[in-house]
């Protein structure tokens, strides 16, 4: 008398895994998943519209946390470390391939028409394999799994359809992709050991961003302030959009190109992603309550193009989260919520209020991770926060020069106007205002909050 539970609906009904065939089938799923994460924080700042860019942070962020549930398990099924990093150190041509195409809509193609299906299949077909009661946990990760990716391709076919991509104008690209597409049934005859996608970056100077919008170089000058209330509204919001616009493009690059940290960092990088669309959409909300569009300036990134001039991964995370979201994004968050509500607007002092939480776990983020990478290279945590600084302090100045001999010099809004570092002249004045709970729970010392706070006009200390 057989004891096996077997699978009716299974061609080979037999078919149940054990812990170590269980293991080699969730490892191939598990690169699937890393590798998915990193190309779709690639292409996040290469899509140039909105609904695909927010689309794609809240898919990256979920991608990862399907990476990490499917690592836990592997690692509750004896997988050791060391195999976890080979399989993050592997791919398959087909994503080689998706990373190096120059046409978004064909990465939606591949991606939703190719690549999720197909993983989707593998999903099913491991998942009705998991024998019960002792594979529970298995069966209900790849459950949640798989309504998350049944969810992902809706909205692809749905942008797809929407853009007028029809199905036979890529027929070509995705035949091609698919002989490029893993098989399971032999993992380790179907990937490539020692590549994966980004292992060596494409770079991207500038995000590509709305066609509605004018793109401007941080060398360029922005136009003159508008007059009238309603117009310093719209513009003044039209630039707090794009400033979150570039963070969340940054996010989106955090996870594609720096290699060699635990998976925690970039599950932990693209829920920072994600939160920047979100951030977009609610100031999205905000415009449009203004009666504002995009498009009605022209718009830059000098937070992005900052990002890149910097030479190593620990001064990029110290100048972009430690320094620019931890220490001034939680002032001006404040110093917004308390002019939202001086205004009467109620609403938009409460979405900033959100905001600004996001941001304080946004500065932890960065010393968390800035002190982890400084104790793996044998940097110093506080030498590389002071030339970080220094550096940020150059590219500031430099910026004001560059505008302070054009036409546009008369207007200080103009000159001073860099939206992801946010240092506006009420904050570099008399009327500087520093939140210095909010970077308490950063993780600043009290050393450092007294000297951020010594020249600041208003300390708020919220209990």
């Amino acid at each position: 008398m057989t004891h096996t539970t077997k699978n009716y609906r299974r061609v080979d009904p037999d078919n149940i895994h054990d812990v170590r065939s269980n293991a080699l089938g969730l490892g191939g799923l598990y690169t699937i998943e890393v590798e998915l994460s990193r190309l779709i924080g690639q292409w996040i700042a290469r899509f140039p519209e909105f609904p695909e860019k927010l689309s794609l942070a809240e898919m990256v962020y979920e991608e990862a946390l399907h990476a990490q549930m499917l690592e836990d398990r592997l690692l509750e099924l004896r997988t050791n470390e060391e195999d976890l990093v080979h399989l993050r150190s592997r791919t398959t041509p087909v994503f080689l391939q998706l990373e190096q195409l120059d046409d978004p809509y064909k990465f939606l193609s591949g991606l939703f028409r190719v690549v999720k299906p197909a993983l989707q299949a593998d999903l099913r077909s491991h998942l009705d394999a998991c024998p019960p009661y002792v594979d529970t946990p298995t069966i209900r990760m790849l459950q949640r799994i798989l309504q998350e990716e049944d969810k992902h391709i809706a909205t692809g076919l749905s942008l797809l359809a929407e853009r007028n991509i029809a199905w036979s104008d890529t027929f070509d690209l995705e035949f091609e992709l698919r002989s490029g597409l893993w098989d399971l049934n032999d993992p380790e005859g179907s990937f490539l050991s020692e590549s994966f996608v980004g292992k060596e970056p494409i770079s991207l100077p500038v995000p590509v961003w709305p066609a509605a919008v004018e793109y401007l170089s941080t060398d360029k000058p922005m136009p003159d302030w508008p007059v009238g209330h309603k117009e310093e509204m719209q513009r003044c919001v039209h630039e707090l959009v794009f400033s979150e616009l570039e963070a969340l493009d940054i996010f989106g690059r955090y996870v594609y190109e720096f290699s060699g940290f635990p998976w925690a960092f970039y599950v932990e990088s693209a829920r920072l992603c994600w939160d920047e669309a979100r951030h977009v959409e609610l100031l999205l909300n905000v415009l449009e309550r203004y009666d504002g569009e995009v498009g009605q300036w022209p718009a830059n990134a000098p937070g992005y193009e900052e990002m890149v001039r910097c030479t190593t991964v620990l001064e990029k995370i110290m100048m972009v989260n430690v320094i620019a979201e931890g220490e001034y994004s939680t002032d001006t968050q404040t110093q917004h919520r308390e002019a939202f509500k001086q205004l009467g607007d109620d609403l938009s002092a409460l979405l900033k209020d959100y905001e600004m939480a996001d941001e304080i776990v946004h500065g932890r983020f960065g010393i968390k991770w800035a002190h982890w990478l400084a104790d793996q290279t044998g940097e110093d945590f506080d030498d590389a926060y002071t030339a970080a600084k220094q550096s940020l302090e150059e590219f500031k100045a430099k910026y004001a020069d560059d505008l302070s001999s054009s036409d546009e010099s008369s207007n200080m809004s103009s000159i001073v106007n860099i939206p992801l570092i946010r240092l506006g002249p009420e904050e570099t004045e008399s009327t500087r205002l520093v939140n210095a709970s909010a970077k308490r729970l950063v993780g600043f010392s009290e050393e450092q909050i007294s000297e951020m706070t010594s020249d600041a006009s208003e300390i708020i200390d919220e209990k």
